[in-house]
């Protein structure tokens, strides 16, 4: 497979220069907001008082501020009750030392704020549809040269009874909103206790993160970062978050989610560490994720897994949903992608790749997905549920190249539950796409499951497991031109294991030392 190989060098070089375009334009973005005009919100009548409710002072010095042609609005230390304020061009929000920007209590006070001109579909509450309003405590629209800086915290209202609704419920506020924006900076505040998602990035151009400190575990579906954006920077962040941690959405029409680095971040998930979807309507391109570490959250208050023993060990102890998941299955298309030097603890599963049909109608294509790179990978997995990469009969993902990944797992399938594998394994293929819904729990491969695969490299791949496993390593079901290399089970070639590699329907399937 020579080819193969040259593309995906082609493909790395384009990854590196996207990264070297992005840092540029970021540098020049953190240039021009220095030395900026400080507007405070206490000379517009802000105060620092839980009886108060501050947003009309707040956007008064955002107005202001903007009318003057830009600057700085400065929230001092204390803690300032507000409902939803608006953001606007050349105007960033500075939190000092101290400053807590305290969402409302009050439902009230988070007007529902109109989007339907972004033409945004929604993924959960809004399937399939375009969203007309969204509600958060700060709001950017179409504005351009703003974000938020500072070493204070934006604090959200999740914890608070009226926003206890449950799963997939509207009428939460996100803490952060950015639609149609450009130009954006988060720069080292704290964003905690939201009652939705925390971040979220939707549908803007030239967007800076760093130094952020997610921390958002008071509400169902509260994921720590929701980017669907292009031209990004992501670095150095800590999230804390009970739904998925790090999430890239695609839920435009000919829009893609694109020109992406993500590096030196710690992402804790009770769902996914890093995910690509499930929002997917034109897809993921040129995304780089590098030195960052997947683990469970540190506190759990509502996702109580029903996984039983003899899946999961300890399934008391919550874990990781999957560490790296990347979706097509909205109609997308996702390519040229690279996640590297990820470690990842207490997973469910350490990988999950997937074309699907989940909202294809007749008018659209079925999703596709190719070059694909997951390198030096360290994971401590929890389950007998393995890594998966699955397309589609008619849309087989195609060049992924796995290499240097070492996987752990204290949990088997021993040879008396080997007839709970069903013969033919159930593909949900417009279902929700996870790892332990789209094919069941019970597979018949203990490190990778491959199904409807073109051109997988797998290399320097080492399993540890316990020795009572019966499954095989691998099974491949309708995949072709599949490489392994290197591949070791407990210490052992993969070549010298009896039925180590089982193939189905599978054709240039080699191993190689």
């Amino acid at each position: 497979m020579p080819g193969l190989d040259v593309r995906f060098q082609k493909s790395d070089m384009y990854l590196m220069k996207v990264q070297q375009l992005v840092l540029f334009v970021f540098a020049c973005l953190i240039s021009l907001q220095a030395n900026a005009q400080m507007y405070m919100i206490t000379d517009f009548g802000a105060r620092a008082d839980s009886t108060v409710l501050n947003t009309k002072a707040i956007q008064s010095a955002i107005d202001e501020c903007f009318n003057k042609g830009g600057g700085e609005v400065g929230i001092p230390a204390g803690t300032f009750r507000s409902g939803t304020i608006l953001l606007k061009s050349n105007v960033y929000l500075r939190l000092l030392p101290g400053a807590v920007l305290q969402g409302s209590y009050n439902p009230a006070d988070y007007p529902e704020h109109p989007i339907a001109w972004a033409q945004k579909y929604g993924t959960i509450t809004h399937d399939g549809l375009y969203v007309e309003t969204m509600k958060a405590l700060v709001i950017a629209d179409r504005a351009h040269h703003t974000g938020i800086v500072g070493q204070g915290t934006v604090r959200g209202a999740g914890d608070g009874k009226a926003f206890q609704l449950g799963l997939n419920k509207d009428g939460k506020p996100k803490n952060l909103f950015f639609v149609g924006c450009s130009d954006i900076l988060l720069r080292d505040v704290q964003v905690q206790n939201s009652a939705q998602i925390t971040i979220s990035i939707s549908g803007c151009d030239k967007v800076n993160i760093d130094g952020i400190t997610v921390q958002s575990l008071a509400n169902w579906n509260c994921d720590g970062m929701d980017v669907d954006a292009r031209d990004v920077r992501i670095a150095n962040c800590m999230i804390d978050s009970e739904d998925d941690a790090l999430c890239f959405k695609s839920e435009y029409l000919s829009r893609f989610c694109e020109n992406i680095t993500v590096t030196n971040c710690v992402l804790s998930s009770l769902c996914n560490g890093i995910k690509m979807g499930t929002g997917s309507r034109t897809g993921f391109r040129n995304i780089s994720i590098s030195n960052c570490i997947v683990k469970r959250s540190s506190f759990n208050g509502y996702r109580h897994w029903s996984m039983p023993s003899d899946i999961v060990y300890q399934p008391e102890l919550q874990s990781v949903n999957t560490g790296i998941v990347i979706l097509g299955v909205d109609g997308g298309l996702v390519e040229n992608i690279n996640v590297s030097d990820i470690v990842m603890t207490d997973v469910i599963s350490p990988i999950f790749i997937r074309v699907g049909r989940r909202f294809l109608t007749p008018d659209q294509k079925t999703s596709a997905m190719r070059h694909i790179t997951i390198q030096n990978i360290r994971a401590e997995s929890r389950s007998t549920i393995p890594s998966i990469i699955a397309g589609l009969a008619e849309s087989p993902v195609e060049d992924v190249r796995i290499a240097n990944v070492r996987v752990s797992v204290p949990i088997a399938v021993p040879a008396g539950s080997l007839s709970r594998i069903p013969v033919l394994i159930p593909e949900s293929q417009k279902g929700y796409p996870e790892n332990r819904l789209t094919f069941g729990t019970w597979l018949p491969a203990s490190a990778f499951y491959i199904r409807h695969a073109r051109g997988i490299t797998m290399t320097d791949i080492a399993v540890w497991q316990p020795a009572i496993e019966a499954r095989s390593a691998f099974y491949t079901d309708d995949a072709r031109n599949v490489r392994l290399t290197n591949v070791t089970i407990n210490g052992n070639q993969l070549k010298e294991i009896k039925n180590g590699l089982v193939k189905k329907d599978s054709e240039s399937v080699t191993i190689r030392e």
